[in-house]
């Protein structure tokens, strides 16, 4: 016959066991900072591509950002990797489109690029830091960065669909680009 206290005991060792495994994985997103508003300054970063380059957000000033934040898990992210690689391969001088990738190992990563044919860099945050000092909480998330490395547009959250993203580029291009 079991003892109620033992009961009890076990039980509230499950909550806390519980309560410790939800503080856990709730810490990374405790520690991810609010989201830059348009017109203030991205938060510069470099980040390793697939080929192990260190790639640098500043290396592209003078043209319209688009860094997608994205994994191979995410079926929404990969639909919008079609779509991103139309835009980037449209609009070459004027947009840089950056895949960044998070937390995945390089070969399954590389293995979808070269499968998907993206050309565009895909960069690797291993760790999330850099999607931590965006805010980003959830994929896919796109933030559109402007010429002068500044926040163009709300970051953009979700679905990022051919039309929403021809309407963002028709603002954010020079005209005739």
């Amino acid at each position: 016959m079991r003892r109620a206290g033992a009961g009890r005991r076990r039980s509230a060792r499950a909550r806390a066991a519980l309560g410790l495994l939800t503080a856990l994985a709730l810490a990374p997103i405790a520690r991810a900072a609010e989201p830059p508003a348009p017109g203030e300054p991205a938060a510069g970063f470099t980040l390793p591509d697939l080929r192990g380059n260190s790639i640098a957000l500043s290396s592209f000033r003078g043209r319209l950002v688009l860094v997608h934040f994205w994994a191979t898990w995410c079926p929404v992210c990969l639909d919008e990797m079609g779509i991103l690689e139309q835009a980037a391969r449209a609009h070459p001088d004027a947009l840089a489109v950056l895949g960044v990738n998070l937390g995945e190992k390089p070969a399954k990563v590389a293995g979808y690029a070269r499968r998907a044919g993206i050309t565009f860099p895909i960069l690797l945050d291993g760790r999330g830091k850099v999607a931590a000092r965006y805010g980003v909480l959830s994929l896919p998330i796109t933030l559109v960065i402007d010429a002068d490395g500044r926040m163009a547009e709300p970051i953009v959250m979700g679905s990022l669909d051919r039309d929403s993203l021809d309407a963002l580029l028709k603002r954010r291009l020079p005209a005739g680009d």
